[in-house]
């Protein structure tokens, strides 16, 4: 595995869950060459968001120890100034995608990463953005 990725929630969710094991040995296989993972953000607050609208307080403390061994990216004007021209972009072809979706695609796009998703449809359209999917 060569490229960095940019780690969508849903495959967080899958290397936590640990029931996909092509996913989880294309994860192994990346932290061996690479050693940390980039999430977003915007994942951070997906994830977190989810574990405590379920109270789910030990997945929650997990997490939370899981991330401070990787990379968290966050927004700047760069990001936002990436975001902005996707969003046009999907507006002019008559595509949506969430917010989020267009959030991180910038945040992936602006530190020069490909984005690892099972979601690949929430992505197929932005032009610029390499799309990476550890569970085919």
């Amino acid at each position: 595995m060569k490229n960095k990725v940019l780690v969508d929630t849903d495959i967080l969710s899958y290397i936590f869950k640990q029931k996909n094991p092509l996913l989880i040995a294309n994860y192994e296989a990346y932290i061996m060459e690479h050693k940390l993972l980039y999430i977003s953000r915007i994942t951070v607050i997906e994830i977190l968001g989810g574990l405590k609208a379920k109270n789910a307080t030990k997945q929650l403390a997990d997490f939370e120890d899981f991330i401070k061994n990787h990379i968290i990216l966050d927004t700047n004007q760069d990001v936002a100034r990436v975001a902005s021209e996707i969003f046009a972009q999907l507006y002019k072809m008559g595509r949506h995608s969430g917010n989020y979706d267009i959030l991180n695609a910038a945040i992936a796009i602006t530190n020069d990463l490909a984005i690892c998703t099972n979601n690949e449809k929430d992505y197929e359209n932005i032009i610029g953005l390499e799309i990476i999917n550890w569970t085919q």
